[in-house]
């Protein structure tokens, strides 16, 4: 099995020496890295990534992200790639190289969860809602919202493709959160609601926080089997140090 890690990223990815311990115990082609960034030319990254040197212009929720995002995994399966993960450039894997790989053989998305949302979330969902369900022909209480960082297989990522309109998709904000999760459902996909990435304590947020990776928190992600976590905007010595004993497991 090959698992394409597909970076959409500004400019950079961080703690690369992090990333290269994690992929330290890989089997040799188990694995692809594909960086798409709004240049042509971003650093640092991993070594040996298959960067796009045409980069879409992106931008925040918007639709362009969609059409980044498809160009990412489409590289990564035309490099041979049997499943696919959606990372950015601050995101960490929290589990060893093995267990994230299994992870992988299921399409998998973290979702916002409808119960215990506020008035303003409710709201906007249901029309979000409204506005998709023609497009993707499925009723308004099958769609789901997800966060925009995702695994999904190769087969389920070749049949999305097969007729799906990136430009014609009616939501222009947020569009990364409605896209890929309802097209999932559209073609009958054997998905699974998983804890893909941790992004925010409150369950009813798909909104990442920049937080400090702490033992604690480590401990946390990792007991609930999360797979990534997200922002990270700094690492607690002894974090790093137990991140890296869990790579080599």
């Amino acid at each position: 099995m090959k698992t394409g890690f597909c970076f959409l990223v500004k400019e950079s990815l961080n703690n690369c020496s992090l990333w290269e311990q994690f992929l330290h115990s890989a089997m040799p082609n188990s694995f692809g890295l594909y960086v798409h960034a709004k240049t042509s030319s971003p650093r640092p990254v991993l070594s040996e990534s298959c960067i796009d040197l045409e980069p879409l212009d992106t931008a925040w929720g918007d639709r362009s992200l969609v059409a980044a995002t498809q160009r990412l995994l489409s590289i990564a399966v035309d490099d041979g790639c049997d499943s696919m993960v959606l990372v950015s450039g601050d995101m960490l894997p929290l589990q060893p190289f093995d267990w994230i790989q299994s992870f992988c053989k299921q399409t998998r998305f973290s979702l916002q969860q409808k119960v215990g949302l506020d008035q303003q979330q409710t709201i906007a969902n249901a029309m979000r809602f409204a506005r998709i369900a023609p497009y993707f022909g499925l009723p308004i209480n099958q769609l789901k919202k997800q966060n925009m960082f995702f695994i999904m297989t190769r087969n389920d990522f070749c049949r999305i493709c097969e007729n799906a309109s990136i430009m014609s998709f009616p939501l222009l904000e947020l569009a990364d959160e409605y896209y890929w999760v309802n097209h999932a459902i559209r073609i009958g996909a054997e998905w699974k609601s998983s804890n893909v990435v941790f992004c925010n304590p409150d369950p009813t947020r798909t909104q990442a926080l920049n937080m400090e990776l702490t033992p604690k928190l480590l401990h946390f992600c990792r007991s609930v089997d999360y797979g990534f976590i997200r922002k990270v905007a700094g690492i607690d010595a002894q974090a790093v140090a137990d991140l890296i004993n869990v790579y080599a497991l």
